[in-house]
């Protein structure tokens, strides 16, 4: 994250941020799988605890779909929010087409993510919910 903070229009950093994030699912996982089993949902791998956690989460659910794109390049999964990695790029959002308060301030370039009802999220914004979502579990 601080690297990519260093240089926000960089979609490889982004995009290695987002992937680090996605698989702290992994990491937390086998950390806490076999002496805490309920900090991971009672789940009985990585992958389906990353399932559960995305049911709860909106945001780690997108920043998944987001990893998940730039590492297979199009995703097949039901559910997905995002179908290629080709859906996110530097660009802009224009007055409504972002959450309230994403993005940077005055409206200018970032890495953009349009999912695929059209609607757009700032990658930034996603990854800090998830960064603050891990720094609460791992508390």
């Amino acid at each position: 994250m601080a690297e990519w903070g260093a240089a926000p229009l960089d979609i490889r950093r982004a995009m290695n941020a987002a992937v680090a994030l996605n698989q702290m699912a992994d990491h937390f996982w086998h950390g806490f799988a076999s002496i805490e089993t309920a900090r991971v949902f009672n789940t009985s791998s990585p992958g389906a605890f990353r399932t559960e956690l995305a049911k709860g989460n909106p945001d780690f659910a997108l920043l998944r779909d987001v990893a998940e794109a730039h590492k297979h390049v199009k995703l097949d999964r039901p559910g997905r929010a995002v179908t290629s990695a080709m859906q996110s790029s530097i660009g802009a959002t224009g007055y409504g087409e972002a959450g309230f308060g994403e993005g940077p301030f005055g409206g200018g370039p970032s890495v953009v993510v349009v999912l695929d009802d059209g609607s757009k999220r700032h990658l930034s914004a996603v990854a800090e919910q998830v960064m603050n979502l891990w720094m609460t579990m791992l508390a």
